[in-house]
């Protein structure tokens, strides 16, 4: 069975059940390209950071912002399913601002089950959030760790 078969049997899957549901024309291939896209294309997160969410490093000076990257990964049940652990970093000037973004992040993907730009998710969690000030920036983090399911084969 084909990659882009198997896609749309979960896509079709995921909508009948009533879970959450986001696509475009373009498809994300991996998982780092569903995150961003659904941190994006959130209203809650846009408002406060803009376009200013970074896969990898964030430029220097950009607050507040959200950069994101892999900081874990297993395949489970054979190799059937993936489960990569990301690290999603807020940072901002404020202490208090910098948790609201976090919060909105970690209800964005808490418990999370669809299909993101083209990308099935079998599930989420969110691992644990906490405050860091970061005295070299005068800037506050909270990274929010993130864990992903998703079928092996769900893009080939």
């Amino acid at each position: 069975m084909s990659g882009a078969h198997l896609l749309t049997e979960a896509a079709e899957h995921l909508f009948t059940e009533g879970d959450d549901y986001i696509l475009t024309e373009g498809f994300a291939v991996d998982i780092y390209q569903a995150i961003g896209y659904r941190l994006k294309n959130n209203t809650n997160i846009t408002d406060i950071v803009g376009a200013r969410v970074y896969h990898g490093m964030r430029p220097e000076g950009e607050a507040p912002c959200i950069n994101y990257f892999e900081v874990g990964y297993v395949l489970l049940h054979n190799g059937v399913l993936e489960s990569s652990r990301y690290q999603i970093s807020c940072r901002a000037e404020d202490p208090s601002d910098v948790q609201d973004l976090a919060r909105k992040v970690s209800v964005l993907f808490e418990n999370f089950q669809g299909v993101i730009d083209g990308f099935a998710i079998q599930r989420t969690t969110v691992e644990g959030k906490f405050l860091l000030p970061e005295p070299d920036t005068n800037l506050y983090h909270v990274p929010v760790d993130v864990r992903f399911v998703y079928n092996e084969s769900t893009v080939t």
